[in-house]
Parts: structure tokens; sequence; C-alpha cells
């Protein structure tokens, strides 16, 4: 029995040893370079080579350790989700902004590449080690216990031996020598790069030219975006630091809703129905339903809620456990120099959970999954991301989300840190250079009296929800208005709006929180201010008491907002009726 185990534990331990091996050694990964597809792949000549094609390549030493190196193939830039109809100027613009977003932060492509590497390498060796494991239990079940004889007579045959080793030594060699072949030094190294990471890179071919040529401007983006938004957190931080109330706001000092900021939020909205389906550079076009009569976003009307009541102070939960801190986003557009940002605020708020109302990525493509991961690793690890997504996401986007433990919401109701969250993906699709198009048979419309009916439907059961998450205002007007849902949060117009009553609720709308604008890329440092919304929930009511603002400002800048009130809801909310239908 002593030497069955020690043969068996041996046996574990090589085909372990070996299936290792295998697993990183066949480990591939296609991600993404800029907006161009990659395929990546290890190697044993401790070289990292990015492989441009007919442009050349750039190599560097790898920083692996075992000589463990790899292969960049740098594919082509993928035509999915295009349409008939999209302008090439616009799409060759999407593509410039691409390059300099990876420019500016590529650690996030890198990272993306290394956790898909290992990912598939892990994959890989588990199920060669099953294969080998089953293969040995098999040979011994069919040689009835004689497998070691057979072995050892076949082995003491003329020429097996040698046969035997002359061909292992083949099977190995082979493949060891591709794997450890280097580039044998060619290429030169660029003066452009001394003082970077890649001051040691040699590059081959007319891409060195163009290194040469365009390498300062590549340097001084990756130099202003990092330092940048590193400054940005530092203040950030710091302001968190001098705030005297940070996480909670003092009872006898807290500012009612802005009636200045509300009134110029609902001028600037009603004039919304005659822009939106023209202004692409706003990020609303194709949200209005054609045949169907504009959903304006307006405040209520006769026999409804007063803006003087809904002022009134909402009183702050007795118990501190019965609160939820939550950190609203929105409309990040792949700037993943935000990341960071977006995580220090979730960390000093001491945020249980982030709601992120859509557009995470520009054009919902595979290729910008390093965005979506880059987000991710800036939350900080345990608190939970639920998200609806935007018409700038896909289903693809959807599906990094989730790979990423992100709740994306898709009609359902979700319960998290104590709150009843429900929402919906936006139904079109806008990317730059291509009209909004339908992701499936539903219109924005449609989407929001559906979203409507469910929330009524739900608090007609005892389960009523807490929140509504859209990323078009369009789609969470009917839930407010019909009293099933007390607060309902987009994003979309790039621009805050509210908090303000509608219908028999409240309705508030996020700035964009990566600084989108008018036409202004959400690439490198910001062009516009970045915001980010602080919601303090009572766990008890599910209702929202106050929240804050904070600002990053195009100079860095991080600005705090006091606490303020969140609008009451009427007396009357919990007795609304509403015809279903």
């Amino acid at each position: 029995m002593t030497r069955r185990t020690i043969r068996a534990s041996i046996a574990v331990l090589v085909a372990g040893l070996v299936s290792v091996l295998l697993g990183v050694l066949t480990a591939t990964y296609t991600g993404s370079l800029g907006p161009h597809a990659a395929q990546y792949s290890v190697r044993l000549n401790g070289e990292v080579r990015v492989d441009m094609g007919p442009l050349g390549a750039l190599i560097i030493d790898s920083p692996l350790p075992l000589n463990l190196g790899a292969d960049v193939i740098v594919k082509e830039i993928p035509a999915e989700l295009t349409a008939p109809g999209t302008s090439p100027v616009a799409g060759l613009t999407a593509d410039l902004e691409s390059y300099t977003q990876f420019l500016a932060n590529p650690e996030a492509a890198i990272d993306d590449a290394v956790q898909g590497l290992v990912t598939d390498a892990v994959g890989r060796s588990v199920l060669f080690l099953s294969v080998l494991l089953v293969t040995v239990a098999l040979g011994r079940l069919a040689a009835h216990g004689v497998l070691r004889e057979a072995v050892r007579s076949a082995w003491s045959r003329t020429g097996v031996p040698a046969l035997s080793v002359t061909l292992t030594a083949v099977l190995v060699s082979v493949p060891v020598i591709e794997l450890t072949r280097t580039s044998g030094g060619v290429g030169r190294t660029s003066t452009i790069l001394a003082g970077t990471p890649l001051e040691d890179a040699r590059i081959t071919g007319r891409l060195a030219t163009l290194v040469d040529h365009y390498g300062t401007y590549v340097v001084e983006a990756i130099d202003d975006n990092t330092s940048f938004y590193a400054a940005a957190r530092e203040n950030l931080l710091a302001a968190y630091a001098a705030d005297p109330h940070p996480l909670a706001p003092d009872p006898v000092d807290v500012a009612s809703p802005d009636s200045t900021e509300s009134t110029e939020s609902t001028e600037s909205t009603e004039s919304t129905d005659s822009t939106d389906s023209s202004d692409s550079s706003d990020d609303t076009d194709g949200q209005d339903d054609p045949g169907e009569p504009t959903p304006e976003i307006a405040d209520p009307g006769d026999g409804e809620p007063s803006s003087a009541e809904s002022e009134a102070a909402t009183p702050e939960p007795a118990d501190e456990s019965a609160v939820t801190t939550a950190l609203l986003v929105s409309d990040l557009h792949c700037n993943i120099g935000m990341a960071d940002v977006i995580g220090a605020a979730v960390t000093a708020s001491e945020s249980d959970v982030v709601l992120n109302a859509g557009d995470t990525v520009m054009g919902g493509t595979s290729v910008e999954s390093y965005c979506v991961n880059a987000f991710a690793a800036g939350i900080p690890e345990g608190v939970p991301v639920v998200v609806a997504d935007g018409n700038h996401d896909s289903r693809t986007t959807t599906a990094q989300e989730e790979a990423n433990g992100w709740i994306a919401l898709q009609g359902d109701a979700v319960e998290v840190a104590g709150l009843r969250i429900l929402g919906d993906t936006d139904p079109t699709l806008t990317s730059l250079g291509a009209p909004t198009r339908p992701q499936r048979e539903e219109t924005i419309n449609a989407m929001g009296n559906r979203l409507a009916r469910t929330a009524c439907d739900l608090a007609e059961q005892g389960q009523g929800i807490d929140v509504l998450l859209v990323h078009s205002p369009y789609a969470g007007r009917q839930a407010a208005e019909a009293g099933c849902a007390a607060a309902t949060i987009a994003g979309h117009l790039h621009r805050q709006v509210g908090p303000r009553p509608l219908g028999w609720g409240v309705q508030y709308l996020s700035a964009s929180s990566a600084g989108a604008g008018h036409g202004t890329p959400t690439i490198g440092p910001l062009n516009n201010p970045a915001v980010m919304t602080v919601l303090r929930f009572d766990t008890d009511t599910g209702l929202v008491t106050h929240y804050r603002l904070l600002t990053i400002g195009t100079d860095t800048s991080a600005e705090i907002s006091e606490w303020r009130a969140w609008p009451e809801l009427p007396p009357e909310y919990a007795d609304v009726t509403v015809d279903q239908e």
C-alpha cells in the first residue's frame, strides 16, 4: 500500500508539473492593442515582441521570470458593430482616439493581456492534467495490472530505448527551439524614448522612423495623463481629509436643494426635445422614438406635489447601520484615467455600492474590454457595481462587465447593499460615425413603460423597488410619474438635472463622470469637469435622504459640495394607485 501511494503521488506530481509547463507554454489570448485586435502568446526567449506587420516590430527585454516572454501579433481593426451609412472619416477619428487612449494609459491593456494569458494558462493546465491522469488510469485498467511488466518487456528489446529517447528528444526540442528563438538583436533604440520604460526597446522597420518622428508627442501624452489623474486623485483625498463631515451630513447644517440650480436644469432640459435628435455630439442622437410623442423631462403638473413641499429637509436615519452609501457615476466613455480617481472616491466616501448609469465605453466593441477591466480594477475589492448599460454599450460590453463581477441590469430587480434596484440596458446602440440603431425590438418609450409595469407589479406584491437605474432619462420617467419608483436615476445628457419631483417620484440625471461634453473627447486630461454623486439611502424606507457632488476640474482640482437634502416624496406616495395599462 505504501509503494502504491508513493507511485501514485509521484505520477500526480509529474503529471502536474508537465501540465503546468504545457499550459504556460501554449497559453494564448486575443485582446486589444489600441483599436486593433491582438494575439498574445507565451515564449521562452526572454523578450516581449510587438509585431506590427509591415511597419516593423518593437522588442523589449521581458520583465517576467524564468526567461518567459511574449509575442504580440497586432491584427486588423475590427469592423464589428458597424452599420450601413457609417462615415469612414468619423470611423478613422474613433480609431485615432482609441490610439490616443491606449498610449495615454497602456498599463490597462497590458494588465488585460496578462490576466488573459494567466487565465488561459490555468485552464489549459487543468485540461492537460485531466487528460494525463485519465490516460494513466485507462492504461492501468487496460493492462489489467501488468502495465509495468509490459513497459519493462518492451524497454528490454534491442533498439527500443534508443528510439524512444530519440523520438522524445525530437518531440521536445522542436517546439522548445521555436519557443526560445530570440530576435537576434535586430532593430535599434530611439533617443526619443530615453527616460521611459521603453528606452531600451529595439525597433525595426518603418516603425522606428515613426517613433523618432512622433515619439515625443506620445511620451508627453503619457506623462501628462499620468500626472493629471494622479494629482486629481490626491486632491480628492485631500479634500475629503479637510471636510468636516465626510461621511454624513451635520443634522443642523444641511442645505436644501438649490432652487436656482433646479430652474436652470429645467430650462436647459426643456430645450432637449429640439436638439437631441440632431446633436450627436451631445450623445443623445437617436434617443427619441420616431412616430411616438417625445417624452419631456418636465416638472409635474397640477395636482402633484409642489417644489416647496419637496424641498423640506429629509430626516436622517437615527441608526447609522440602516444607511447605505452609493457612489453614482455615468458616461465614463472609456476615459480610464478616471478609474483610480473613482476608486479613491469609493474609498473616501466609504460607499457600499457603485451605481453606473451607463455608457462605460465608446462603441461596444470587443477591443474595448481593457476599458471595462480598467474601471473594474479601480473599484476597491468587495464593493459591488450595478450598471445599466447605455447606448454606447453593447451586449459585448455587458458580457465584459459581468466577467468582472458587475451586476448588469436586464429588466429584473436585484437586491444589492440593502437596496432593491430595477433597470435595463438601453435598446439602442450608437458608435462614432454610425447612425443610432436598435439592439432589440423595443423603443425607449416601450422600455420605460415595461419597467414602470414591472415596478408597479413589485409594489403590489410588497417588493417595491428603491431605485430605477437606466441610462436614458426617457426610459425612467414613466415609473416615477406612476408612483412606483421613489428615485429614478439616469445619465446620457452629460449634465446634471435635479434631483427634482417628477410625478409621484424624484428624478436625478447625473453629469458625465469622465468629462464628456459637447464634441470634446474623453481622453487624456479632462476637457470638462467630471462629476460623481454620493447618495445616502435609509435602508429601512429605501429612500434617498441626502446627496453631495464630487467634482474634478480641468485643472485637477477637487471640489466636494455640501450635503444636500433629497426632495421629499408627497405624503400621498404610499397610497398612489396606478392604472398599469
